[in-house]
Formats: C-alpha cells, sequence, structure tokens
C-alpha cells in the first residue's frame, strides 16, 4: 500500500517553450549534458527505435538516459514522419517523461517536440563553438525542418554571421525559413535550389534534411577547405570524401552512431572507424580532447542526437515549472492504494 501520493506534472508546448532557458543558457545547458556524457557521469544506451516506414512513411525513435550532475533520468518517445506537413503537422512530434531515479517515480510528462528543435539546435551551436572557425561568417542550412531555426538562431548569437544560405527539398520550406531569419535574426538569408549551390563557400554547414534514402547532396568539391561540416540527417546526403579527407571527425556518441544515421555507411563499409575518429563532442566540451586547432582544415561533426541532451534540458524547465507552478498536476497514485 502506498503511503504517499504521487502527481505527476504535466506541460504543454506552449508552456514549454515559455519556460525555456534563454538562448544563451539554453546551450550552456546542453553543453553541461555533453560534458557530463564526455566524462562518462551517464548512463545512456542507444536509441531504439519503431520502425513503421514500410507501414506508413514514420517510424519512432525511443531515447532514455540517466545523468549524475542533474539527478535525473529520462524517456523521451518522438515520432518522426515525414509527410506530416500535407497534415499540417510537425514531421516530429514527442513527449518526454522525467523520473526521480532514486525511487523510480515519473515526475513530469512534458512536450518533448520544441524541446527536440531547441536541444538539438543547442548541440549543433555548442559543436560549432568547439570546431568551427572563430570568425565564421556564412553559415549553409541543408534541410528546413522544425531544427533549423534554432541551429541558426544559436548559432548566430556566438558567431558573426553576415549570410545564411539555405536549400531544401520543398522551396516554400526553404524561403519559409529564410523569411524567418531576415524577420528575427535579421541576418541576410538566400535561398538556392541545390545544396552543392548554398554549400559553396559556406564557413559552418549544417545537413539536416530528411530523406528516404541515401542521395550524394553534398559534393565535396561544394566544401570550402576548413569549413565545419554539422551531419544529421536521417539517410547519407554528404560525399564520403568529404568525411575521409577530414582533419577531424566528431560524433556525438560512437556507440550510438554504429547503429545507424547519415555516415552509417562508412561505418559498415569500414571507411569510419575508431581509428579515424577523434572524439566524442562531449570529451571535446569536457577538455578531455582537443577541438579545433592551429592548422586544422575542415572538421565533420556528425550528432545523432541523444537522450542526454533530452534530459538535462527537460529536467531545467521542470524546476522552473515547479519553482513557479506551472502546469498541470496528474494524480497517477493516491495515497492508501495498492
Amino acid at each position: 500500500m502506498s503511503k504517499t501520493a504521487i502527481s505527476i506534472r504535466l506541460l504543454s508546448r506552449a508552456q514549454v517553450e515559455a519556460l525555456n532557458p534563454n538562448p544563451d543558457q539554453l546551450v550552456e545547458v546542453v553543453a553541461s549534458g555533453l560534458a557530463a556524457h564526455g566524462r562518462k557521469e551517464v548512463v545512456m544506451p542507444p536509441k531504439g527505435h519503431l520502425h513503421l516506414d514500410h507501414l506508413m512513411n514514420g517510424h519512432f525513435n525511443i531515447l532514455s538516459a540517466w545523468v549524475g550532475p542533474a539527478r535525473r533520468a529520462g524517456i523521451k518517445v518522438i515520432g518522426d514522419y515525414v509527410d506530416n506537413w500535407k497534415h499540417g503537422l510537425p514531421s516530429e512530434v514527442g513527449v518526454l517523461t522525467l523520473y526521480d531515479p532514486a525511487i523510480g517515480v515519473p515526475l513530469c510528462i512534458m512536450d518533448a517536440t520544441s524541446l527536440t528543435w531547441q536541444r538539438t539546435g543547442a548541440v549543433t551551436c555548442a559543436g560549432a563553438m568547439h570546431l568551427a572557425k572563430k570568425d565564421s561568417k556564412v553559415v549553409a542550412h541543408i534541410g528546413a525542418r522544425g531544427t533549423a531555426f534554432s541551429n541558426l538562431q544559436l548559432l548566430a548569437r556566438k558567431f558573426a554571421l553576415t549570410e545564411v544560405r539555405i536549400n531544401s527539398a520543398r522551396p516554400e520550406s526553404r524561403e519559409r525559413l529564410a523569411a524567418r531569419v531576415r524577420s528575427e535574426l535579421g541576418l541576410k538569408a538566400v535561398c538556392f535550389a541545390t545544396a552543392a549551390e548554398a554549400c559553396a563557400g559556406a564557413d559552418i554547414i549544417v545537413e539536416a534534411t530528411r530523406l528516404e534514402k541515401p542521395e550524394m547532396l553534398i559534393p565535396a568539391a561544394a566544401v570550402k577547405p576548413g569549413a565545419l561540416v554539422v551531419t544529421y540527417g536521417w539517410m547519407m546526403a554528404l560525399d564520403p570524401a568529404v568525411v575521409s579527407g577530414a582533419s577531424k571527425v566528431v560524433v556525438d556518441d560512437w556507440a550510438q552512431c554504429k547503429q545507424g544515421g547519415a555516415l552509417h555507411p562508412m561505418i559498415v563499409d569500414g571507411r569510419l572507424s575508431e581509428r579515424n575518429l577523434h572524439a566524442e563532442i562531449g570529451q571535446v566540451v569536457a577538455g578531455l580532447k582537443p577541438g579545433r586547432e592551429a592548422g586544422d582544415g575542415t572538421i565533420v561533426f556528425w550528432h545523432r542526437g541523444f537522450a542526454v541532451s533530452d534530459v538535462v534540458l527537460g529536467n531545467w524547465i521542470y524546476e522552473r515549472a515547479v519553482r513557479e507552478n506551472v502546469g498541470t498536476l496528474f494524480p497517477l497514485l493516491e495515497a492508501g492504494e495498492e
């Protein structure tokens, strides 16, 4: 019999967005999770997948982690449905459940759609702060899905950007992103019909496509020597020669990368292995391995996204919600119930 009632705090998307840290805090919070991962202060299995692509062109990603410094555990389930735009919905819709790991009790269920966008942008930005040239001014963004604006917004706070170059599969999506960049960030934004055109001359390239099969959208000839190439699309869109010729290749979690994702074909055929992997980004953020060094040319940063980032950001939002009494308390278990 339970002697203590258990209630779960429910947070809607609007509440999560209102509670979000400011952009500088956001990068700091997510970077703290990366550093904890680098110091091995987390428990995180590779993400799981419920594949339904052959039935309805979508799948679910299941991400879980315990983060020691935050004293929190969490599980995120997020759907990835490429055709959702036809229904006026984001391609990714998810929820995050946070737990007290000492007693296994759920504390909070929150929308994880915008949280995923925000934490992804923060990982991209934290990586760029360590791996891109400090004087980077031109960013090319390939793909215009939900995470795109977060990437650009946060990069614009850390680099003196002069131009954003955008390509995506649908003209209306790239034009919409460009308009938002102009209006909210005050930056020059130019749309391109091909990824190669958008990437030419860019200091930082972010590949965030949602391809259904591998396609070499970014040829090596389009990548400026010394550029940072960030890739996290579902399928490989980057010329393998860029990876093979990079001064450094950095990933978020090697165990997870071995299971799938953008550069997974190069792991399968042996061209990418621990022998030519420089580091996981958490090791760089924690100061255990160097980031960009003098003489480095092109650097490739592949992040698949992991639960540690979801948990640290979700926990920051949850703790603020508790302090400010935001959200709805849902009684899960009454005192006296079996």
